[in-house]
């Protein structure tokens, strides 16, 4: 599924050599077709804008949208738990996860990122791949949603993987987490307070198709997000 692989450069710090590949990079998803209509309408044109723009500026884009406060933080568990205990072991069983198909995580580098989970699912089989991106859709969607009301062109690559992942969500559920998200920061003070405050939601918002009163997502030991 090389379109994941092609997702998780769009959402990795723009580098010049896949910048300058990214008419290669549009034909594959065009080629694979999982992602069609509007969907591929709005990815593709996004990354036509990415192609066309100054390396420099797209870069410092990049940081001020997922760097630079928790708002749209690209590691997914800081979303779900925080710095609480539960973190550690999602984070371990996520890592074992990877480790099944080869993929060594490097230095500095957390499980939990989400380009580095797109490259997993990449290499996985659709059934495993798509049932952990699934789980990771409530959240996916979150984040795109507030990307979306900052009229940022990186939330069509978020919705595009969220509807790659089947998920039923609700919209009600996913607006109710953006509109819980924390302010946006416009000063340093500001973003040293922003790390000090829990976690944006307390819990993510249920999926049509889990149980009632319960979401894999939320589940601290269910070796998934």
């Amino acid at each position: 599924m090389r379109s994941f692989r092609v997702l998780s450069h769009l959402l990795s710090y723009p580098q010049p050599e896949w910048v300058a590949h990214m008419g290669e990079l549009k034909q594959v998803l065009v080629d694979e077709k999982l992602l069609k209509g509007k969907v591929l309408k709005n990815v593709t044109a996004f990354m036509d804008e990415l192609a066309t723009n100054d390396l420099m500026t797209i870069q410092e884009t990049y940081v001020e949208l997922f760097d630079r406060g928790r708002a749209h933080c690209l590691h997914l568990f800081e979303h779900v738990h925080g710095e609480s205990r539960f973190r550690g072991q999602a984070m371990i069983d996520l890592a074992d996860k990877y480790k099944t198909k080869g993929l060594e995580i490097g230095t500095g580098e957390l499980p939990d990122y989400l380009p580095l989970m797109l490259e997993f699912i990449s290499i996985s089989d659709a059934d495993e791949g798509l049932e952990l991106l699934e789980q990771a859709a409530p959240v996916i969607a979150t984040i795109g949603e507030k990307l979306k009301r900052q009229k940022s062109g990186y939330a069509s690559i978020f919705v595009a993987i969220a509807a790659l992942s089947g998920a039923k969500l609700r919209p009600s559920d996913i607006q109710k987490a953006a509109d819980a998200a924390l302010p946006e920061i416009k000063t340093l003070d500001e973003l040293d307070k922003q790390w000090e405050e829990p976690e944006a939601f307390g819990g993510a918002p249920e999926c049509g198709t889990c149980p009632p009163g319960e979401n894999p997502i939320t589940a601290p030991r269910q070796g998934g997000i």
